[in-house]
């Protein structure tokens, strides 16, 4: 949970006299202040500042509350910063429209600093928690696309970007490894020995992917790379270097024998399974011919 001094709370009102009173109680809080006379001021503070909680009066010269609360919650940007409107009015039908605006809450003037302070409180804690879960969301479905033991991206996440792939209509390559006959290596040297060298082989080839390129744990001991904009030359080099630092690494080279598959997708309407039946076909008859590789 944020302490006070982390949060910055914007006061916007055209009389000076409001900003300082409001300011006075705030700062036995220990939060940061910012101020602003006008809707133009408040907005460019806004923009220019990590505001977390704007204080906004409702009847301001040229543009007034209603109207700079209605822009900020359009804007993805700010939508969630939450307002506190301060307003004199007490009539029923002005503070809904202050509702039905985008605002939090309000405080009719004069306001007095306890009720001040509490309903701040209120605002900032509603919007730690949110900030919480959204954090914890964000993790989740991190961890949802994650493959625990490579920290690669997982099968689910590679079978999402195919059909995004295809979306655009545009040919791509798919580079397809597997591990022959792994299930000798677990007998061998145990489960432990065996993951250690799946995340070996994971990191190498991480270390061969870009930003905008794909590679995942797949099913079973495979592993694929979605390559956009790749030639059949280019995407034949991609697989050359990370065999050769496969055949660097000893403890590799000795222990594992993969099949690989380019395989160049230019049938856009073909589904995941079937994607993953051809590989898989091929890369059987790569491991069968003792190849090198093969493209499909």
């Amino acid at each position: 949970m944020k302490t006070n001094n982390n949060f910055n709370i914007l006061i916007v009102d055209d009389e000076k006299f409001n900003i300082e009173l409001a300011a006075v109680y705030l700062k036995e809080e220990g939060y940061k202040l910012s101020f602003a006379l006008n809707a133009k001021s408040a907005l460019e503070a806004v923009y220019k500042k990590e505001i977390s909680l704007i204080l906004l009066d409702i009847n301001m010269p040229k543009t007034d509350g209603f109207e700079v609360c209605t822009m900020l919650k359009k804007d993805i940007k700010t939508k969630d910063i939450p307002i506190i409107f301060l307003t004199a009015q007490t009539d029923i039908e002005y503070i809904s429209r202050a509702f039905e605006a985008g605002g939090a809450d309000y405080i009719s003037k004069p306001f007095n600093g306890v009720e001040l302070k509490a309903r701040v409180r209120t605002q900032l804690q509603n919007l730690s928690y949110l900030e919480e879960i959204k954090h914890k969301q964000s993790k989740l479905a991190q961890l949802s696309i994650t493959d625990p033991l490579t920290k690669l991206t997982n099968a689910l996440y590679f079978d999402s970007q195919i059909k995004i792939y295809q979306s655009t209509k545009k040919d791509f390559w798919i580079l397809y490894l597997k591990l022959d006959n792994f299930e000798k290596v677990n007998n061998l040297y145990g489960f432990y020995a065996s993951n250690k060298i799946i995340k070996r082989l994971a990191a190498i080839l991480k270390t061969h992917s870009s930003v905008d390129e794909v590679v995942s744990k797949l099913y079973g001991v495979s592993f694929g790379l979605l390559l956009k904009d790749y030639s059949k030359e280019d995407t034949l080099k991609l697989y050359k270097a990370i065999y050769s630092d496969i055949l660097e690494d000893k403890e590799l080279s000795k222990l594992i024998n993969i099949s690989a598959v380019l395989y160049h997708v230019t049938n856009k309407d073909l589904d995941i399974p079937s994607i993953y039946k051809q590989m898989q076909a091929k890369a059987r008859e790569v491991e069968e011919k003792m190849e090198y590789f093969a493209f499909l």
